[in-house]
């Protein structure tokens, strides 16, 4: 369950998206509820128990998450091991093209995301920051 949340922003992280405050203030209405899978993801990669995800706790969670979906423990993911994602999404993370994502092009990848999802520009994402930046980064990669 950690990686769920924590790895939807590995893929396409928020590249290129620039959130207008208009933007959150109209996707907050659909941000899950306290008791949803993706709050309790949130609350376990929040280890310090701030309310915020800084990058050395989603750095700690997506290396979890990148080891639990890779398979056959060869420090790479592939199409197959992901499951179900958008071809263009793991084209963009393939930042070599050799249809193999390593946890080096994720990280670069979610720290391009992380920054831009840090709407408030404090370091760290908020449970809303999170859910909002995932919320782009799907209608980015549909």
């Amino acid at each position: 369950m950690i990686g769920s949340i924590i790895l939807r922003l590995a893929l396409p992280v928020c590249v290129g998206m620039a959130l207008t405050s208009a933007v959150p203030a109209a996707l907050s209405q659909t941000v899950p509820g306290p008791d949803s899978p993706e709050r309790a993801a949130f609350d376990a990669a929040d280890t310090n128990h701030d309310g915020k995800v800084g990058k050395e706790e989603l750095a700690k969670d997506a290396a979890a998450g990148f080891a639990g979906l890779d398979t056959d423990g060869d420090g790479k993911l592939t199409a197959a091991e992901l499951g179900p994602h958008s071809d263009a999404q793991f084209r963009h993370v393939d930042a070599n093209g050799d249809g193999v994502l390593t946890f080096e092009e994720v990280m670069a990848n979610k720290m391009e995301g992380f920054a831009a999802a840090d709407t408030d520009k404090d370091g760290g994402l908020s449970f809303e920051e999170m859910v909002l930046g995932v919320q782009a980064e799907e209608k980015e990669f549909p």
